[in-house]
């Protein structure tokens, strides 16, 4: 056995600061690193989190328990909801700007922006506008009572306990909040409108009522634009009939007055071809309003979602157009005053070469244009930034490349319509110059018969225009045809309890994992031997707790009779050799025997943070592992305030060190042998007003002096320094200073306290032990590694398998 602890000592120099070398420091291998260590500070160590957890796994188990619960009993007092579905197909009308402006929605929408954009996104929008909840609103009130008989609980203030009818801002908040709108899937366009509610009858009703509402609301809307368009035409064909009537009046008064009748037959083909030309401008600028309207309106939308983005659209779109659209533009102002020219073109148009030759260059441009306008759809750098959405949010993704198509074609259309503009403008002044040679009055009267030839065409346009329009808004309806109204569900759709149930679980799960982790951070309470291996100094024991054993061992009994002696049960090297706790003592006196080899420690002082940490019992413990090498050793009881080495062994307080002192009794009248073979015990004595004058007296220099010559090891019990400094002088003749720390009592500041006051001394400490130490307690049960093993459990392990 003795062999065997020699193995495990360890090596000290200085005051007691760590070898370099790898060697056994205790209870540690120091210099050497610990397994599963972690090795950066920045580190997150999950073993070490899951073993705290484990730790403190009653904790933990108990606040996930009670927030489960809390969870539970929430989700099953939430009053069951049900929901209610009903599919809308709606209409999709995209742009499209027609040349001769015959499609009458087209010169709606182109006018005044009705219908840019996605038909889809857009009235989804509608859906969740606030307008549309307030017209649902205005007709939930309006009927009050559902087809079973019963009021509708969204109208109660608190249902069921309040029945005050809410007012309508309240209630148009109730029905946007509880609506929701969705597509279908994306390749058809069909919307789905779910409601939720307490009831389920005012589920159905409130979706099939916003169905309908839609649709009314859609055509009412519809209608009222084209109602606005018909009065913008309405104020155009005013316009027109004043110009028409002034430019015939005018021509008549001219007639009248010169007595002219007629022009010649070539005069009348160019006033015939500039009141074409006319015609076209007027309604190049008509549609050019409303393109320039709907542009406006879709750069704003797209400014407030990224700015600067329809700016370089804009400036894209003109770069590469200009050259083509100038160019066809031409070509279709030359095809025009072909057909003028010759009417039968049109039904024949293989008789002309030459309009043939300019219907394939028109066909090719408008190829041309085609593609770049694909190009710049398929390419333009925003596609990036769209992307980037996409993953994100697809709603403002897809608004920004709907936005984005709208600007591209309304820029096309734009441009497309300038250059025309400014080829029949070059035209126009080409054709006038055929005037300049003819005689003034045949001039006047080619003008003015111009005049009122393009006034009248302008306004039979206009009034074409007017009758479409107006027949056009008599038949609008809704945007949306109701295909599924909704079905009064046949049970609840929420809530779901589970959902609420794990979500409990997993916040009381984080609630108590963070919990244990501030307890551990907070925890000063030397709960394991880490914190100890942190000071620095090597951890020379770990006693194991003695209240289980006492228990078995001696049914409680704190003292039990030795040869006829009184003694504590606490003295396990003495009574019960071979036990755990002797082991663990034994183990102490190995380390600090073999601390320094080349020079055994003669006086060895035992001292604690504070009272009750087991001082005593290590001091006589310490004793008999000593003596039991053959030496003789004497156990100096220094702590006059509380003395307990005399209660501890069963021998008399009285007489002591303080009647050697005071009383002048012999040495050899004080110094007691006790019942452990080759051990002897200098009592405190009697109490005294001043212990630490006989600390600090040269007398018991003296003393020591005396001892040592006569004894191979003084064991000094001092008191608690981290409380009382009375043994300072003694701590700086001792050649060892041993730190005793109580499991789960000990507090770290007290320790660190403890510890810079020794140093101050520069106490020879050569390390710290731990007494009253449960593994399963410990914090190295869970999170510590194999060199922390339990020694108490691994000697009776060994024991049992001798």
């Amino acid at each position: 056995m003795q062999s065997q602890n020699n193995d495990n000592s360890f090596s000290q120099s200085g005051n007691g600061a760590p070898d370099k070398n790898y060697s056994y420091y205790g209870e540690y291998y120091h210099g050497q690193p610990i397994p599963d260590e972690p090795s950066g500070k920045d580190e997150i160590d999950l073993k070490h989190l899951i073993n705290v957890s484990l730790r403190y796994k009653w904790w933990v188990l108990s606040i996930t328990l009670i927030i489960t619960a809390i969870a539970t009993i929430y989700a099953w007092s939430l009053d069951p909801v049900y929901q209610s579905s009903g599919t809308i197909m709606i209409a999709e009308e995209r742009n499209r700007y027609t040349w001769a402006g015959s499609d009458i929605s087209s010169i709606v929408s182109s006018s005044f922006n009705v219908g840019a954009g996605n038909r889809l996104v857009n009235e989804i929008q509608v859906f969740q506008s606030r307008r549309l909840a307030e017209e649902v609103a205005k007709h939930v009130l309006e009927m009050e009572v559902m087809e079973n008989g019963e009021r509708f609980p969204i109208l109660w203030r608190d249902y069921p306990y309040d029945s005050t009818l809410v007012t309508l801002g309240t209630l148009t908040g109730r029905i946007g909040s509880r609506l929701r709108v969705q597509r279908v899937d994306m390749d058809t366009d069909i919307l789905r409108i779910t409601f939720t509610s307490i009831s389920p009858h005012e589920a159905s009703h409130l979706v099939n009522i916003t169905m309908d509402t839609y649709t009314q609301v859609s055509a009412t809307q519809r209608r009222s634009d084209a109602h606005a368009a018909l009065a913008f035409l309405e104020q155009e064909m005013e316009e027109a009939r004043r110009a028409l009537d002034e430019s015939e009046q005018a021509l008549r008064d001219y007639m009248s007055r010169t007595n002219l009748v007629q022009i010649d037959g070539q005069t009348s083909a160019v006033i015939n071809r500039i009141t074409e030309l006319e015609s076209r401008l007027q309604e190049i600028q008509v549609q050019r309003v409303g393109i320039s309207s709907a542009i406006t309106s879709n750069e704003q939308q797209l400014e407030q979602i990224r700015p600067g983005l329809a700016e370089r659209l804009a400036e894209n779109i003109s770069g590469q157009m200009d050259r083509a659209q100038y160019r066809i533009a031409e070509l279709r102002t030359q095809r025009t005053i072909l057909l003028n020219n010759n009417p039968a073109l049109r039904q024949n148009p293989e008789l002309e070469p030459q309009f043939m030759r300019l219907e394939a260059e028109i066909e090719a441009l408008a190829q041309e244009i085609r593609s770049i306008t694909q190009s710049i759809l398929d390419s333009d750098e925003s596609d990036a930034y769209i992307g980037f959405l996409g993953r994100d949010d697809g709603g403002i993704a897809t608004r920004i490349a709907e936005l984005r198509r709208n600007l591209i074609e309304l820029r096309i259309q734009e441009l497309q319509l300038n250059a025309q503009e400014e080829a029949i403008q070059a035209r126009l002044g080409t054709e006038n110059l055929f005037f300049d040679g003819l005689p003034d009055n045949m001039i006047e009267l080619a003008r003015l018969q111009r005049d009122s030839r393009v006034n009248e065409q302008l306004y039979s346009t206009i009034s074409q225009n007017y009758t479409q329009t107006t027949l056009w808004e008599q038949t609008q309806f809704g945007a949306g045809r109701p295909l599924d109204y909704g079905l009064t569900p046949g049970g609840p759709s929420g809530p779901n309890r589970t959902r609420y149930i794990m979500i409990g679980f997993l916040l009381g799960g984080i609630l108590s994992v963070g919990f244990v982790f501030t307890k551990e951070n907070l925890n000063r309470t030397i709960d394991g031997t880490d914190k100890l291996r942190k000071t620095g100094y090597p951890l020379l024991a770990i006693i194991p707790d003695t209240k289980k054993y006492i228990e078995n061992r001696f049914k409680g009994h704190s003292y039990v009779k030795a040869n006829g002696k009184k003694i504590s049960s606490s003295w396990s090297t003495l009574i019960d050799t071979i036990s755990p706790i002797a082991e663990a003592y034994r183990r102490l006196h190995n380390n600090i025997i073999y601390s320094n080899p080349d020079s055994l420690p003669k006086m060895i002082l035992i001292t604690s943070t504070k009272k009750g940490e087991g001082k005593t019992t290590v001091s006589m413990n310490l004793g008999v592992a000593l003596a039991e090498a053959g030496k003789r050793v004497l156990v100096v009881d220094t702590d006059l305030r509380r003395p307990s080495t005399h209660d501890f062994s069963g021998l008399p307080r009285e007489p002591g060190l303080v009647e050697y002192f005071y009383d002048d009794l012999p040495l050899s009248s004080v110094i007691k042998e006790t019942v452990a073979p080759g051990l002897f015990l200098l009592t405190a004595g009697r109490s005294i007003p001043n212990p630490a004058a006989v600390m600090q007296s040269s007398k018991l220099r003296k003393l020591f002096e005396i001892i040592t010559t006569k004894y191979d090891h003084i064991i000094i019990d001092t008191p608690p320094y981290g409380v009382i400094t009375d043994a300072a002088p003694i701590m700086r003749w001792a050649d060892a200073v041993v730190l005793v720390t109580r499991f789960g009592d000990t507090q770290t500041n007290e320790l660190n306290h403890t510890i810079e006051n020794l140093r101050r001394i520069n106490a020879s400490v050569i390390g710290t032990m731990i007494t009253g130490y449960i593994h399963k307690d410990s914090a190295d049960y869970y999170y510590s590694n194999e060199y922390t093993y339990d020694s108490y459990y691994a000697y009776e392990e060994y024991q049992e398998n001798k």
